[in-house]
């Protein structure tokens, strides 16, 4: 009788033993989360660009390139790279983010103090203007001039004398600052904005200098021709007619449409 026990309680323990394992391995099994955006599609990108400022107006990408000697400002089409109009810009000036407020495309340099003013048709310079500081970004807002300057701080300018009208502070939900905020888009009443040295885009309530959202975008450096190497930094948000974001990175051979979820 005590051996038919023995046999039973060994039953019991060896059950709940196997029970305790199962649970154990369904509790380390973590399922991968979904990526915060869907790829639409791939488009070649002239791998020779340091892209800085990347924005469409209708079907034409525009876009700013820096370095030293090789700064440019580029008109074309990205669906067949046809380039429509570009320029150089002087070698002292290193190009940095552009955006295109009523018809005039506004090009910020890295170290100069200067912005430049150009016809969005012809580009033909048209003025500039000064500012203190580095300049990195650019997008607008339909009033304001939107300028990132490498720290937390967004500064809205007047268009017509790039004067500053206010300036937001950028942070997460913790109060933390988020700081190198670098080419920016403005999206449906926020403004998206690449985070220098990272694969991160954050999503900016431009109110309170909140950010909402980050979104991850490291899987598409798997994507397309796979040239794109570690080094090579995410830098350029574009957005659309038809709603999706266009994504690329400085000397990067792709860009991506993809729509946020």
């Amino acid at each position: 009788m005590k051996f038919i026990n023995y046999i039973f309680l060994s039953i019991i323990v060896i059950s709940l033993y196997a029970c305790n394992d199962n649970n154990s391995n369904t509790d380390t099994i973590e399922t991968p989360p979904e990526p915060e955006y869907t790829l639409k599609n791939i488009y070649s990108h002239n791998a020779s660009y340091f892209t800085q400022g990347f924005e469409f107006v209708g079907d034409t990408l525009i876009e700013g390139t820096g370095k030293n000697y090789s700064s440019k400002l580029i008109k074309y089409n990205c669906t067949n790279e046809d380039i429509y109009a570009q320029i150089s810009l002087d070698n002292i000036y290193f190009g940095e983010g552009i955006t295109v407020f009523d018809s005039v495309i506004y090009q910020l340099t890295y170290t100069s103090g200067k912005c430049f003013k150009y016809s969005l048709d012809s580009l033909k310079l048209l003025g500039e203007f000064s500012y203190s500081g580095e300049g990195w970004g650019l997008t607008h807002d339909d009033q304001h001039i939107i300028m990132s300057n490498g720290s937390s701080i967004l500064s809205f300018r007047d268009p017509i004398n790039f004067n500053i009208i206010k300036q937001v502070s950028v942070k997460d939900s913790n109060d933390y600052s988020i700081s190198y905020l670098n080419e920016l888009e403005y999206v449906n009443d926020k403004i998206y904005a690449n985070i220098w040295q990272s694969d991160d885009i954050v999503i900016i309530d431009p109110e309170t200098g909140i950010v909402e959202k980050r979104i991850n975008l490291s899987d598409l450096r798997s994507a397309g021709d796979g040239t794109i190497y570690s080094s090579n930094v995410l830098n350029g948000i574009a957005l659309h007619p038809n709603g999706n974001i266009f994504i690329t990175g400085k000397y990067w051979p792709n860009i991506f449409e993809i729509k946020i979820k």
